[in-house]
């Protein structure tokens, strides 16, 4: 690891690593505060007494511990470098991490800005989430593709709050917002929204472009950052939506989180007031208390007006989108509605219908997401006469779920769209490490971020390599492209109805092409299931 100690105009010394003689990172560094749990998060102008010290993974929002897939194994790359493992810490998890161009920082430059924003279903994840030794989400090998390109980007990853500490909700903690003045819940939301207003007063000291702000995420993040993009005073020009949007993965309302809420409620409060008493909780117990939960965001009624389509048409001034999914997204679904009942006494199918219905809740198509259960919907997937005994087709179950969360919510959003350009893509690009059994060789859920990132180029196996490489080039040809604004797709014409196009495709080898029709990406069986969905869809 080689040190590089580069002077912000603002921010003063900060000492951060080389990568190779191009690029230069920072992690770690602080961007907002956390006054006490339950609190909206304030922004810093400052960092610690310096030179602050970026070599390493910040600190990572205490959380629930689930396995993350084991993609490859072997040791680092050549200009790879060994990183300590980030430890859980809940008010000093609020950092961000930082690669840039070893030119953008030498002088007045001024290069557009990638945000990324991670997943995890909005109960766990960071942006320092290895896998054998490599940060998943690294920026070195997609800002060094931008600048071969000739059109350089910074990338910057951020850390919030995830699961019970930053979507927990509840009239209690509304009341508690509101007796300081603050926004009520979303806390991780909002720790986001700091994040972005961060990168807008300090970035142009790396030598970015505050003015050309382009935000990413998968999954929850793609979720994430559909939601900024509800935000009035939002500070970016570009959203990229990838596997997860604000409908798919959708905010609930507060009735739904007071349940959630009072399980820890009876579990923790005595004699004290109740969010004193819920405050006092150590992390690592409050966050391992009631597992296997969801924590969406909740319906404010301020930033989050409604939780169905509704709630994007009061956008003012839209930002340009780029959204789409996973042609394979039922890894994730069928990972989940497979699993062993944790309760002897639940049978099965009794499970698994109970975590369909959870995983359905979410859903923000229709106003009542049970409506997509009618007969016709389950004919039409061939899936009706498994009702009480979905283990007898658990796949074409989990295929069901999964394009109801994460495949028909992006023509569902690009249908409801005004006054911007959007961008829609499917992702078929496969999947070249073994490690994930469900996913390998399949475009599974969120897999574009591996494309994206990079992160373990070389350990995969040859057979696959060429095909492989040739789809990472394509996606980050595709995205740099956005974020400079020079994107040459042709935008989703919603007017079009019977065309529902054109939609981009990326494959194996980079031979992903434009398509008029999206019955030609899809098949027409596929498109005319999502169809009788849509016709039950808010409008």
């Amino acid at each position: 690891m080689k040190p590089e100690t580069f002077t912000h105009p603002t921010l003063g010394p900060l000492i951060g690593v080389a990568r190779g003689d191009d690029i230069v990172q920072f992690r770690g560094i602080p961007y907002a505060e956390i006054p006490a749990r339950f609190r909206q998060s304030t922004l810093r102008s400052s960092l610690p007494q310096g030179p602050f010290d970026a070599r390493h993974p910040g600190p990572i929002c205490p959380q629930t511990t689930l396995p993350f897939p084991d993609f490859w194994s072997g040791p680092l790359a050549a200009d790879g470098i060994e990183l300590s493992k980030p430890r859980p810490e809940e008010f000093a998890c609020l950092n961000l991490n930082i690669t840039a161009p070893r030119v953008a920082l030498s002088g007045d430059h001024n290069v557009p800005v990638l945000v990324y924003i991670h997943g995890g279903a909005f109960v766990v994840g960071s942006t320092s989430v290895q896998v054998a030794g490599r940060e998943i989400t690294d920026g070195t090998n997609l800002v060094r593709s931008s600048i071969a390109l000739g059109a350089p980007i910074i990338v910057v990853s951020i850390n919030y709050r995830v699961g019970p500490l930053g979507f927990l909700a509840s009239d209690e903690l509304v009341a508690y917002n509101r007796q300081h003045n603050e926004p009520a819940g979303n806390y991780g939301l909002h720790d986001q929204r700091q994040a972005l207003e961060w990168v807008a007063r300090s970035i142009a000291g790396f030598g970015g472009d505050p003015e050309n702000v382009t935000i990413e995420g998968g999954s929850a993040g793609g979720a994430s950052c559909h939601f900024q993009s509800l935000f009035p005073n939002r500070k970016f020009k570009r959203a990229i939506l990838s596997s997860g949007t604000c409908i798919g993965l959708g905010a609930m309302s507060l009735d739904w989180h007071q349940k959630t809420f009072d399980v820890f409620k009876r579990k923790f409060v005595g004699e004290t007031g109740i969010v004193e008493a819920l405050q006092a909780v150590p992390a690592d117990v409050f966050t391992n208390e009631h597992v296997g939960v969801f924590y969406n965001p909740y319906v404010d009624g301020d930033w989050i007006p409604e939780r169905t389509v509704s709630a994007l048409r009061n956008i003012q001034h839209p930002p340009d989108f780029m959204i789409g999914s996973c042609a394979f997204e039922q890894d994730a679904t069928l990972t989940v509605l497979g699993a062993p009942s944790p309760d002897p006494s639940i049978n099965e199918d009794e499970c698994i219908r109970m975590r369909m219905l959870s995983l359905l809740s979410t859903l923000g198509l229709t106003v009542k997401p049970e409506s997509v259960l009618s007969p016709p919907i389950l004919q039409t997937y061939n899936i009706a006469d498994t009702v009480d005994t979905p283990s007898k087709q658990l796949s074409a179950w989990a295929e069901f779920v999964a394009e109801l969360l994460f495949r028909i919510p992006p023509l569902h959003v690009a249908l409801n769209h005004a006054g911007s350009k959007l961008y829609l893509y499917d992702f078929q690009a496969t999947n070249p490490f073994s490690g994930l059994g469900l996913g390998y060789k399949k475009a599974n859920h969120a897999i574009s971020d591996i494309f994206l990132f990079d992160p373990a180029g070389d350990l995969v196996e040859e057979k696959h390599r060429a095909e492989y490489g040739g789809g990472v080039r394509h996606l980050q040809e595709e995205w740099i492209k956005f974020c400079y604004g020079r994107l040459d797709w042709e935008p989703f014409d919603a007017a079009d109805q019977p065309r529902l196009g054109p939609v981009y495709t990326f494959k194996n080898n980079g031979k992903g092409k434009k398509h008029e029709k999206m019955s030609d990406v899809v098949g027409p069986e596929t498109l005319r299931r999502w169809k009788a969905v849509l016709a039950v869809s808010e409008r």
